[in-house]
């Protein structure tokens, strides 16, 4: 099993934040335990090299690692049915793999990379998008291949995306684009909506698993739903899982992420963010040291 993580925007309401407070994050993350901390495409992409540097600078300090979640804008979305949407989609990601590699070596990147967020077929065919997301992915795969970045796409629930909903699609997909650089990010959150059975989906993955994100049933730290946890873990265990595993709670209610991601009530269960973040943590390395 690699490092435990978790997504620094759990400590905000919006997917930016300032440079002190990511580095704040970072230090914030190690204290409770975290090896890894997730921060979005906008680092790469829009701090300078000096503030990029910071962020590697305490990480270092940290002994934390980070990693990078992607994803497309409306005029960008490699699903749509415009060539020129599509090339903007493909360069946007070629950019992306380009300023991570020159940011840092090993980069990788996940998310949701087939498409826009919250977006639906509206009158579409799923199969015409189906191939105008893998033309493009196998060409901008070969950016990632040509600068050692790995990529994983997540698994999205039916109300988040309608591309990849379940690993089974996930699994055509990655077959059909045909990279060694392109992996599968699933998440217990979105499993929880979509899979027969986590574990199977989990096992079904394989060595293809190149991320995991973790959250309960409703979206809270670990220990606060029902996810099966010890069928989750079992699985990874089978698989000899060896990738990272990032919790991903959206827990607060308010402010761009809480509107993108539907929190309309308060998830902390009374705890301070940090107490919560803690305890999920916690909760996690209790069922992998007991499966």
């Amino acid at each position: 099993m690699g490092r435990i993580g978790i997504n620094n925007t759990y400590w905000g309401t919006d997917f930016t934040a300032s440079v002190d407070e990511y580095e704040r994050r970072i230090s914030r993350a190690a204290g409770l335990g975290f090896e890894l901390v997730s921060f979005s495409q906008d680092v790469p992409l829009a701090l300078s090299r000096s503030e990029q540097q910071r962020l590697l600078s305490r990480a270092e300090q940290e002994n934390v690692k980070l990693n990078y979640l992607g994803g497309l804008g409306p005029d960008q979305d490699i699903c749509s049915d415009s060539a020129e949407v599509r090339r903007n989609g493909v360069e946007h990601l070629r950019r992306l793999v380009r300023k991570l590699a020159e940011m840092q070596e090993g980069a990788e990147l996940a998310g949701a990379l087939t498409g826009v967020i919250r977006d639906s077929l509206r009158g579409r065919e799923k199969q015409r998008c189906w191939e105008h997301c893998v033309r493009s992915m196998k060409e901008a795969i070969k950016e990632a291949e040509d600068c050692g970045v790995i990529v994983s796409v997540e698994v999205l629930n039916r109300f988040e995306h309608f591309l990849l909903n379940t690993c089974d699609e996930a699994l055509r997909f990655v077959d059909e684009v045909g990279s060694p650089n392109l992996k599968i990010l699933l998440d217990t959150y979105h499993m929880n909506i979509e899979e027969d059975s986590l574990g199977q989906a989990i096992i079904k993955a394989g060595d293809r698993l190149g991320l995991l994100h973790v959250a309960e049933s409703n979206r809270r730290p670990p220990g606060n739903g029902h996810i099966p946890w010890d069928e989750v873990i079992g699985a990874l265990k089978q698989i000899d899982y060896q990738g990272d595993t990032v919790l991903e709670p959206i827990i607060v209610p308010g402010g761009v992420i809480g509107n993108v991601f539907a929190v309309w009530r308060d998830l902390t269960g009374g705890l301070s963010l940090d107490e919560a973040a803690r305890r999920g943590l916690e909760f996690y390395k209790a069922r992998l040291g007991s499966a």
